[in-house]
């Protein structure tokens, strides 16, 4: 019998291995193990949760939710079960799998995460969709507040979710300018980058929005970069 709670081998494309990548519903004696588990966490209180409910439906529910799910979050839940009183449904065990569900909790972990990643430094992701969601709003995640993009993101959120399989996520300590002993400076090109960059600044206010600013600045600034470092 093969071992609860396995992921299937995963494609290349895709960071977290889910338990089930073709969207199949998992195994029902993984479910079974699952249900184990918690009730060994939990006692009694875990069969009172679903006590007027049919059995057999409550498994095939679960093992169809728990699909998209890797084991590793699915470890991250029974682990976060030890510290609750009561015994969690379905939607509350998924939260407790995958914190970034609730949008706000995922917010704030794409706020400390693009900031830590604007530092060159490494960052935990809870899930690589909360990454690619906050690749779309770098802006927004430093000049405004969660309420204010809301809406916006969180239907990005829960698109990048259901996208089932996701590239890992860039590492910012790989993004390095040659070391100074590989570095050819021309003084030719820098004058020119330097002159479109103050050109560039100069046609700021052409821009209907703060983030057409950014990312044209960003571009010169990339381009820039470029021709003053020849490795």
């Amino acid at each position: 019998m093969d071992q609860p709670l396995q992921p299937t081998t995963p494609t290349s494309s895709m960071s977290m291995p889910v338990l089930s990548p073709d969207g199949t519903p998992v195994p029902t004696r993984w479910v079974e193990d699952l249900f184990a588990r918690l009730a060994a966490i939990l006692g009694g209180s875990m069969s009172n949760v679903y006590a007027s409910a049919d059995p057999d439906r409550v498994k095939a529910a679960w093992a169809e939710a728990l699909a998209g799910f890797s084991a590793e979050e699915v470890r991250r839940g029974l682990a976060a079960t030890r510290t609750r009183k009561f015994a969690p449904n379905l939607p509350e065990f998924l939260h407790l799998c995958r914190p970034a569900l609730d949008p706000e909790v995922a917010w704030i972990e794409a706020e400390q995460g693009m900031a830590s990643h604007a530092k060159g430094e490494r960052f935990a992701w809870t899930h690589p969709a909360v990454y690619w969601a906050g690749r779309q709003f770098g802006f927004e995640l430093r000049s405004s507040s969660f309420e204010q993009c809301r809406k916006r993101w969180t239907a990005a959120l829960a698109a990048e979710f259901a996208k089932g399989a996701w590239a890992t996520p860039a590492d910012p300590t790989q993004r390095r300018i040659a070391a100074p002993e590989q570095q050819t400076f021309n003084p030719e090109l820098a004058a020119q980058a330097r002159e479109k960059l103050r050109e560039l600044r100069r046609k700021m206010t052409g821009y209907s929005t703060p983030q057409e600013q950014e990312a044209a600045l960003q571009r010169a600034e990339d381009q820039a970069l470029q021709q003053e470092v020849e490795p």
